[in-house]
């Protein structure tokens, strides 16, 4: 049976998590720097940012699918970055990870049956009617019915098919999933259906949830935290609601004010970065947002600036906006 884990307990810990490529030539592609966060139990963690800023880099990187350049990763405290294949294996058991296509994440050559059986027999030792009763658990779980069972993937739909990437992922009880954009390859009208169904074996599983996701709305819906990442850095982080409300980070206001009015029932001032996002490509060890930044001053690019605590639980990593240095600064629509 899965142990219930109180709600200040960290189930997994990623401190100075850095990954790097070498792209030829000595130089080298920079898409972690320098990450620290916790996730817990029945709480949601948002990865937000545009495509490239290293975001589905950090959930592959959690579940050693590539291996970080340096840093620590703790599950239960236990570090997993020094085990071997085997031992690696044996953690699974607590951390799954569902992707963003189901199409190529599922083996078209497996019925849905042996997908879902598959994990069972890796990691618990169950009798052939404990098996044959847990599936038919999961495919209920997931809104499906044991008809599905005997299909094929390509017989489902695709939000079928995701119901089923899901059903996998929490089939052996974990303790943490790592959800890559699930619903970004999904129409509209499921979209709803399988974020719901989340957020349902949340609170019945007591997952804790990684949510990477360049989508603005899902974020405010799903998670209790959120990250905003540009280029590899976390720019700013806290409460999903104070984000939101009192954005700080000059790229976090961008980003939010590029959202559609409907999305928040108000207004925002657009906000537009000038030039072109910055080559990830051997940064300079400064803002990654310099020389685009609506505010930027001469110490933006003397160093990177640190996550600072602008208000309970909200930190921004700004030398202009930090509370040491804030003024009344007003972003203006002037930038283009």
């Amino acid at each position: 049976m899965k142990q219930h884990y109180p709600a200040n307990y960290p189930v997994l810990q990623a401190r100075h998590l850095r990954k790097q490529f070498p792209v030829g030539g000595g130089r080298k592609l920079v898409a972690i720097h320098d990450m620290d966060f916790d996730l817990y139990p029945g709480r949601t963690l948002a990865l937000v940012g545009e495509s490239g800023s290293g975001k589905s880099t950090v959930a592959r990187c959690l579940a050693r699918l590539i291996e970080p350049t340096d840093g620590e990763i703790h599950i239960h405290g236990k570090a997993i970055r020094s085990l071997n294949t085997y031992d690696m294996s044996q953690m699974y058991r607590h951390i799954q990870m569902v992707f963003q296509d189901p199409n190529a994440s599922l083996n078209p050559r497996m019925s849905i049956r042996q997908v879902l059986e598959e994990p069972l027999k890796l990691h618990l030792r169950l009798s052939a009617q404990e098996l044959q009763a847990r599936v038919a658990t999961l495919i209920t779980m997931v809104g499906l019915t044991e008809e599905h069972l005997d299909r094929y993937p390509h017989e489902l739909s695709g939000g079928q098919r995701q119901r089923i990437g899901i059903a996998r992922a929490v089939a052996v009880n974990p303790d943490i999933v790592l959800l890559d954009e699930p619903t970004a390859s999904l129409d509209v009208s499921v979209r709803g259906h399988v974020l719901a169904l989340l957020r349902r074996l949340q609170r019945e599983l007591n997952l804790a949830y990684l949510f990477i996701t360049h989508d603005l709305q899902v974020v405010r819906h799903m998670a209790d935290e959120v990250a905003v990442m540009y280029l590899g850095v976390i720019v700013e982080r806290g409460p999903t609601g104070e984000v939101f409300e009192n954005p700080t980070h000059p790229y976090t206001r961008a980003l939010l004010s590029a959202a559609p009015v409907a999305q928040w029932g108000v207004k925002r001032e657009r906000i537009r970065l000038k030039g072109e996002i910055s080559s990830p490509i051997d940064p300079a060890d400064a803002c990654r947002l310099a020389g685009r930044c609506p505010i930027e001053q001469p110490s933006c690019v003397e160093r990177m600036p640190p996550l600072v605590g602008v208000r309970d639980g909200h930190r921004v990593a700004c030398t202009v906006m930090a509370p040491s240095s804030r003024a009344d600064i007003t972003l203006k629509d002037d930038h283009v």
